[in-house]
């Protein structure tokens, strides 16, 4: 069987409709595992987008967000280094500390547990990115209340070759990768080495990526297959700094350099590894077996809480040692055939998720909040053990007619233990928590797709999403009883439910095709879990709870022409308005900060989600040159509308534009490719805020204004230049 199957998957049941006129590969049993990435626009009821390798290659992404900007309701929050909150259809858009952003992020197949709703990816690696929006639980279970990232790694190729690159850009960027394919009628395999650095625009943001990784696939025989695959990657990031507090400070002191303070995280070391191993059967009568079993660690430390130690006003060192270690490991199968008329997909998920984190002190040293002491630690074991179980349904009511039904049940149990070390001026002592919790969810999505005529298809869907309360959450005063008033057993699952309703073809337009898909969609979010008071509110009685529920509406647009012609366009644009239909009151930290004096309490029901612009468009416009064959220009032109920086609706942000201009250059030499490209990004060199964030008076002036935002600047005009070679 010539094909290599990444199966990292959930367990899905997913369908297609045979009838006699009907073929499988016409409405066609797609899978939760990445191996049918080009979705069949003919029987998929949902809003999907794909990013392909060649379209991935072009963007040339240095953070994961220049990628997901082409993709219609994406608003992804972006910091400095290759980090990157991702949000879809506004979703949790308030939240951007530590919380869960409400989509699953699938890395060949394997829903990667997210700490603090951020994923760390090796850009270097990725071959592809498809994304389904709307509530995707029914095929990913927790934590998909918005949607699903779902990215495919670099795979073996039906060839043998070498390919090296060098790539080198702005603030001493540099990229090199080297990869080697090879295949024979028994296997194939591609082994792939890479080395990123860049010194960074903004201050103490220096970092790099280092990584090998590879696939091999076995052909047992004719029918059925065996995959490999690994992956090391060692990242290192100097801090987070990557914004300044004030508008003022965003246009005097954009890197952070004059910053007295120092970046609450520092020295970031990432050591990041995956396996899995993946066995595909496919049967005479066209049904496929696929079984996996994956391993995934991230281990993560880094120096934390810097303070004034010596009274000066200026932060002197960092006063803990962290480390945030994820483990992820489970076996996921699934099974698809046909029956008469109907397609299916039966599957099953079963694994454990857990977070070690550990936290010591190593100065000793006085705050607002009391003594520190060199050795006291805190050791918190999250474990997340979970079965899932789903299916999907296509039947063919008519040659123009599918229907399509998912559902998928959860069991998810929770557990924290935590081991507390402490000293209290005259004696240490040692204090042990642990507390579980376990919940079951059913979520479902029900569509049809309808053939008005050979190239165009009408689509609707009703799709559903939840994220349980985490343990922390339910019993917050137990493990923090300096930050958090009381617990709060009774928190309730948050929930999504997506409605849309879209139309998808082609045609012709002064002869040339032209690919399109307009979707409209209502998104409801219940029962949303954030601090009783605030989303960071930190002052009196605070503890977790459901606080209110938003609703999300908007259009999504994706238009794309011939790239084989003399002039082509992708174009991506997105139209979101997004609220609050109640909330509890909300109090927002005024001065003097960290005090309950002066604080104010504002109703935000009806209030616009911050960081929610109403309007983001992406156009990419392809020209060749008739007489220059060789020669691909590239115009990118970004663009979004302002949006409120807090829930309370006070602070606005301005919106942006910017154009990026890359000239690409393909040739033969000695028979073998030769790629060459420059690039300039933002070329009009506006230094625009890439994300703003604002919840307390930091200022210390008694009001909240824009003097209190924290606030990434982009760099502004950059360079880059490339070349690769296939030999």
């Amino acid at each position: 069987m010539r094909k290599a199957i990444p199966l990292l998957g959930l367990f899905l049941f997913s369908s297609a409709v045979a009838a006699e006129e009907i073929s499988l590969s016409e409405i066609e049993v797609e899978s939760s595992t990445i191996q049918d990435l080009a979705t069949n626009q003919k029987s998929e009821p949902s809003t999907v987008n794909i990013i392909d390798e060649s379209k991935y290659e072009i963007i040339d992404p240095k953070n994961i967000d220049e990628a997901l900007r082409t993709v219609p309701g994406i608003t992804a929050d972006v910091r400095a280094g290759d980090v990157v909150e991702i949000h879809v259809r506004g979703v949790n858009q308030q939240e951007f500390m530590w919380e869960d952003t409400g989509v699953a992020v699938v890395i060949d197949g394997v829903p990667v547990l997210q700490n603090g709703g951020k994923v760390k990816f090796n850009l270097d690696n990725i071959e592809s990115i498809k994304v389904i929006k709307g509530g995707a639980s029914y095929l990913y279970g927790p934590n998909a209340m918005a949607g699903a990232v779902i990215i495919t790694t670099k795979r073996p190729k039906d060839r043998d070759d070498i390919t090296v690159s060098a790539e080198y850009g702005s603030y001493a960027y540099q990229n090199y990768l080297a990869s080697v394919n090879k295949s024979t009628d028994l296997y194939s395999a591609v082994l792939n080495a890479s080395y990123r650095y860049t010194g960074g625009y903004w201050d103490l943001t220096q970092a790099d990526t280092k990584s090998v990784n590879g696939k091999f696939d076995y052909y047992l025989d004719d029918m059925s297959d065996i995959e490999v695959g690994a992956e090391y990657t060692k990242k290192y990031e100097e801090s987070s700094r990557g914004s300044v507090t004030g508008v003022t400070n965003a246009a005097i002191d954009p890197t952070g350099a004059s910053d007295p303070d120092l970046p609450w995280n520092h020295d970031y070391n990432s050591d990041i590894q995956k396996y899995f191993v993946t066995y595909n059967k496919d049967f005479e009568n066209e049904s496929n077996l696929m079984v996996n079993a994956y391993y995934y660690v991230d281990k993560y430390d880094y120096e934390a809480s810097p303070q004034d130690l010596n009274g000066d006003g200026t932060d002197d060192d960092w006063t803990r040692d962290s480390s945030e270690d994820t483990y992820q490991y489970g076996l996921k199968s699934e099974y698809r055939g046909i029956y008469e008329r109907m397609g299916y997909m039966v599957g099953l998920d079963i694994g454990q998720r857990e977070l070690d984190e550990y936290d010591v002190t190593t100065i000793t040293y006085s705050s607002r909040r009391g003594d520190y002491y060199a050795g006291e630690s805190t050791t918190n074991d999250n474990t997340e053990d979970r079965l899932g179980i789903y299916a999907e349904m296509k039947y063919l009511v008519t040659e123009s007619l599918t229907l399509i039904l998912n559902g998928r049940y959860d069991y998810e149990n929770y557990q924290l233990d935590t081991a507390i070390h402490d000293y209290n001026g005259t004696v240490w002592s040692d204090t042990y928590l642990s507390r579980e919790d376990s919940f079951t969810n059913f979520s479902y999505r029900v569509g049809f797709t309808y053939q008005i005529n050979g190239d165009t298809t009408l689509y609707s869907n009703i799709s559903t999403g939840f994220r349980n309360p985490r343990v922390y959450e339910l019993y917050a005063y137990d493990f923090d009883p300096d930050r958090y008033s009381q617990n709060n057993p009774n928190i309730e699952t948050q929930t999504t439910v997506n409605y849309e309703v879209g139309v998808r073809g082609n045609g012709a337009v002064a002869g040339s095709r032209v690919g399109y898909e307009v979707s409209v969609f209502q998104l409801d979010t219940n029962n949303i879990i954030a601090k009783n008071a605030g989303t960071y509110y930190s002052n009196g009685d605070v503890y977790f709870d459901n606080v209110g529920d938003s609703r999300n509406q908007g259009v999504e647009i994706s238009l794309n022409s011939d790239m084989k012609k003399p002039l082509a366009f992708d174009l991506a644009y997105s139209y979101l308005y997004a609220r609050y239909t109640s909330h509890d009151p909300f109090t927002v930290d005024l001065a003097p900060t960290y005090r309950s004096t002066g604080d104010v309490t504002y109703d935000i029901s009806n209030n616009v989600l911050p960081r929610t612009p109403k309007h983001r468009i992406d156009l990419f416009t392809y020209i060749r040159f008739p007489s220059l064959p060789k020669w691909l220009l590239v115009l990118e032109n970004y663009g979004q509308s302002g949006y409120y920086a807090d829930e309370t609706n006070l602070v606005w942000m301005p919106g942006y534009g910017i154009m990026n201009v890359q000239l690409r250059y393909n040739t033969k030499l000695n028979g073998n490719r030769l790629e060459f490209f420059v690039r300039a990004d933002n070329v009009t060199d506006k230094q625009y805020y890439r994300t703003v964030y604002l919840f307390s008076d930091r200022s210390g002036d008694g009001k909240l204004d824009a003097e209190d935002a924290s606030i990434t600047v982009d760099p502004g005009r950059t360079y880059y230049a490339g070349l690769k070679y296939t030999f």
